[in-house]
């Protein structure tokens, strides 16, 4: 007779079931934890002069403070009296090579050394560069044309380390920037360029010069280089990456100094005008500084960001450019609703000017400028356009650029432009975004006068453009309507 098992013996079943299963989830957590990659790092070298290494020179003082050491073959380090310090400047382009953000693992500078003075052994501490700098135009006075250091010799901010050289030619010294790169690519100082300084802070005795190999060296092996390892050392292979866009909102206006079609001065309708388009950056052209009829006592770019800042009851910053040069005069102003990460201004040709400012939107830094370009001297705009342009392109990605350029689309001035920046009318008018009160998009009677331009590699993109009704009353605020534009920023 067959006998039919008893429940212990089908409650041991369940038991060595239980364990089995046991043990298979065990393997299987083994075979992930083997399979999956420890870490889903990457390492770059940025060694390449002129994209991945912008800027690698050598200023020195006294009798050589405006000397350009850009083509030199060498960079050199020395302390001692005025006339023989040497201090070599580094900028590397992380804005564009590694992520926003981005978990830097190692960061390290690997610099070659061809020729020492003496024996002894010389600290060569590494700064950040507080304020940008441009590889042809910086010396010990001016970190581009035009513009001072704040202090001869470098804006030096904080310190990264030392490390000591001694006299071993073809020796590599290696300078740990980790905590500097992850600072600068989690857009602490705005830029997520990295600049830095290294100077001798040693004893100024006989015997500090140094020399080591530049990008300009014919032994390429022996180049500056910054390897660059980041990302998460505890990602998996299933890790998965989502992207964000955020959009910012940009205002050109040319306000004919507050004088509107009545004859009448008026800042606050000017402010209510721009109050009114809600936008995140204004670019305002024909601004009066202590002069003119409209303010001969004050300066009217001033009275325009505090009455924007009454009417929205958000802080608004400013950075202008008098075309003059001086005190008083007529210029560009840019008012944004963000926090300023840099700004600077450029002078050009003819009385007339650029100013910028850096904002930081969605983790990226984006450089705006505003220019008014000459109107009755048609010989003079190319020069100026041709100028701007060059000191416009020395700022990093991406760039906006607003202004009256007194040109309208399809002439040589125009393209000048045109040939490296997109025009966001035209691109809006592509994606059907174009929209315009006047049915044409002129922007003074009937011709396109005012621009806003992004450049054509610029991970900003256009969303819409508009040239919208400013009249009040029938009174136009100025001779010119606004451009309004929204740009998409990746």
């Amino acid at each position: 007779m067959l006998r039919v098992p008893t429940r212990p013996f089908v409650r041991v079943d369940a038991d060595r079931a239980v364990r089995c299963i046991h043990c298979l989830i065990v393997v299987l957590i083994a075979v992930a934890s083997f399979a999956a990659p420890a870490s889903a790092q990457t390492t770059v070298t940025l060694k390449a002069p002129g994209s991945q290494v912008n800027a690698d020179l050598t200023i020195q003082g006294g009798a050589y403070d405006m000397a350009d050491f850009s083509d030199s073959s060498v960079l050199v380090s020395k302390v001692g009296s005025d006339s023989v310090t040497r201090r070599i400047l580094l900028k590397f382009d992380t804005q564009n090579t590694i992520p926003a953000g981005a978990a830097i693992q190692s960061a390290k500078l690997y610099l070659v050394l061809k020729n020492a003075e003496s024996s002894e052994r010389r600290p060569l501490t590494a700064y950040r560069v507080t304020t940008a700098f441009t590889a042809g135009e910086a010396n010990w006075l001016y970190r581009k044309d035009g513009q001072r250091w704040n202090k001869s010799g470098g804006d030096l901010g904080e310190s990264f380390g030392t490390t000591y050289v001694d006299n071993v030619e073809g020796s590599t010294y290696t300078f740990n920037l980790t905590s500097l790169v992850q600072r600068v690519v989690s857009g602490d100082f705005g830029s997520r360029y990295t600049r830095l300084a290294l100077v001798d802070t040693g004893a100024e005795v006989d015997g500090t010069y140094r020399e080591f190999y530049s990008t300009r060296s014919s032994n390429t092996a022996a180049r500056p280089r910054l390897v660059i390892t980041y990302g998460s050392s505890t990602s998996t292979s299933n890790s998965t990456t989502t992207s964000t866009t955020a959009t910012l909102r940009v205002m050109q206006w040319n306000i004919h100094k507050t004088k509107g079609s009545d004859g009448r001065c008026d800042p606050n309708r000017i402010a209510n005008g721009i109050v009114a388009q809600k936008p995140d950056v204004v670019s305002l052209n024909e601004v009066n500084f202590f002069s003119g009829e409209c303010a001969y006592t004050f300066d009217m770019g001033e009275r325009l960001r505090s009455l924007v800042q009454q009417k929205t009851g958000q802080t608004w910053y400013k950075q202008n450019v008098n075309g003059m040069g001086g005190s008083s005069g007529v210029g560009n102003v840019l008012l944004s609703r963000y926090r300023l990460s840099s700004a600077s201004s450029h002078l050009l040709s003819y009385d007339r000017g650029v100013a910028h400012i850096g904002i930081v939107v969605n983790g990226r830094t984006v450089n705006l400028f505003s220019t008014h370009v000459e109107y009755e001297h048609a010989s003079w705009r190319p020069i100026q356009i041709a100028e701007a342009v060059r000191w416009v392109t020395s700022f990093a990605e991406p760039r906006i650029v607003m202004g009256d350029f007194n040109t309208n689309p399809g002439t040589s001035d125009y393209n000048l432009m045109a040939t490296w920046i997109r025009d966001s009318w035209v691109a809006a008018q592509g994606l059907g975004t174009a929209w315009s009160y006047n049915g044409t998009g002129a922007t003074h009677n009937s011709s396109r006068l005012d621009y806003a331009f992004v450049s054509k590699s610029s991970p900003a993109s256009v969303k819409s453009v508009k040239v919208p009704d400013m009249r009040v009353n029938g009174v136009h605020p100025s001779d010119h309507d606004p451009v309004v534009t929204v740009f998409n920023v990746n």
